[in-house]
Formats: structure tokens, C-alpha cells, sequence
């Protein structure tokens, strides 16, 4: 542990990763923001379209594509742009197995999230007399006999959405977000997160500000992507059974 609290565990030392400043990270968070404007205003409506299919199954296929490929190829060749740095792919990714410090700081920060998002979504909901919180995308009939398939394919892309943000986001940009800016990476790499999302509604942002601080926050105090890896699968799984299932 270092003088500010900051837990280093196996790590990589800060000299030894290249620094990510503020045009970087505008830069990178600022196409992946990019990316999930087309997706949402482009491609999903593109392959509705040609498909007839519901939405919220063109967004898993039109994201998977237009969005997370793209972003997930990004961060590939900024790690191959680092190959000849010392120590392992895990440290530089704060990869290492989660200890018990770990899973009550993830399981706390879920806790965390799920009351304060749940806060803010009750009171935008009592504001707008109802209205749902969600991307229209996401809006369709609760699953039933027929149509439970939906969940199969929303899994795999569960499970790219949260790997992949994670990868990118923190198991990427922040430890080089770290070099640069010290302990508030954390705010820096949240804020951008949350920029990120800036194709959703206005309410839907106001909803995501709890995980999108909380979450960097907890990373980078750990040195964990792993647990961040825990919080937004706590938090999208959530999420996405709460509307499958008609109970919001």
C-alpha cells in the first residue's frame, strides 16, 4: 500500500507504463462514444429494419459489431504498442486473483451502486409520472413461453459487454490514466465512462453516474479489474432480468 491508501499489490510500477493524458483519453473514449452513437442511432435501426427482428436483439448483434469489435481491437494494439515492457500480461492488466479485501470492496460497491442508482431512478420516475428509464431500444414485451430464446442471446453479449468494457476501460486505459494523472485517474476515467454513454437519454445518464464513478473507484483502489469485472456484471444483470421479466 503506498502513502495515499492506494492499494499496489502485484501491479505494474508506474514508470514502467505509458502514460494516457487527456487528449489520449478523450481520444479513446471519445470513439468508443462515437461508436455507440452509430450503433444506437445507425445500425440498430438499419438491421430492425432488415430483419423485422426485435430491437433489443439488433442491439446485442448491431454492438457486438459496430461498437465492442472496433474498441476491442483498439486496446489490443495499444497493449501490442507496450509488448516490450517487463512483468506480466495479467499485472499490467490488474488482473490477479481477487482476495477477500477485494470481494467486500466489489460486493460493497454493487451494494453501493444498486441503492444509489435505485434512488435516482425513483426519483426521475415520480418526476416524470412514469415514464421508463431505459434507451428505446431496450424497451420491449417481458419474456414469456416462445420467447425465452432472448435470454440465450443476450448472454453471450453479456458476457463481451462486461469483459470488454473492462478490458478497455480499466484493465487498459487506467492503470496508463494512473501514470498520468495520480489518484483522481479514477474521477478522469469515470467521467470519460460516463461521456461514453452520452447516445442514451439524459435520464438514463443520470442513472449510470452511481457505477460510473463508483466502479473506477474501486478498481483503481484495488488494483482490481477483476473486481470491476464483478460490479457492472452485478449491475447489467440486473438491470437486464429486471426488464426481461416485467418487473419495472
Amino acid at each position: 500500500m503506498t502513502a495515499n491508501g492506494y492499494e499496489r499489490n502485484d501491479g505494474p510500477e508506474p514508470d514502467r507504463v505509458p502514460p494516457l493524458g487527456l487528449g489520449g483519453s478523450a481520444a479513446l473514449f471519445g470513439a468508443g462514444a462515437l461508436l455507440l452513437f452509430l450503433t444506437t442511432r445507425v445500425a440498430v435501426p438499419a438491421f430492425v429494419s432488415a430483419t423485422g427482428a426485435e430491437p433489443v436483439v439488433m442491439w446485442f448483434l448491431a454492438a457486438s459489431i459496430v461498437l465492442f469489435g472496433p474498441l476491442l481491437l483498439t486496446a489490443a494494439l495499444l497493449l501490442y504498442r507496450e509488448r516490450r515492457l517487463p512483468g506480466s500480461l495479467g499485472a499490467r492488466l490488474w488482473l490477479r486473483l481477487m482476495n477477500g479485501g477485494d470481494w467486500l470492496w466489489a460486493i460493497g460497491g454493487l451494494a453501493a451502486v444498486g441503492v444509489l442508482t435505485g434512488g435516482i431512478g425513483a426519483a426521475l420516475l415520480m418526476l416524470q409520472d412514469g415514464k421508463t428509464l431505459h434507451p428505446s431500444f431496450m424497451a420491449f414485451e417481458p419474456l414469456g413461453p416462445g420467447r425465452y430464446w432472448i435470454l440465450g442471446a443476450w448472454l453471450p453479449f453479456f458476457v463481451l459487454n462486461v469483459i470488454g468494457e473492462e478490458f478497455v476501460w480499466r484493465g487498459v486505459a487506467l492503470p496508463r490514466q494512473e501514470v498520468a494523472f495520480g489518484e483522481p485517474a479514477w474521477l478522469v476515467n469515470g467521467i470519460l465512462w460516463l461521456l461514453f454513454h452520452a447516445a442514451f437519454p439524459w435520464q438514463v445518464l443520470l442513472t449510470l453516474v452511481p457505477i460510473t464513478l463508483l466502479l473506477p473507484y474501486v478498481v483503481q483502489r484495488r488494483r482490481s479489474t477483476r473486481a470491476g469485472i464483478v460490479i457492472h456484471a452485478g449491475f447489467g444483470a440486473m438491470g437486464f432480468l429486471v426488464l426481461a421479466f416485467g418487473l419495472a
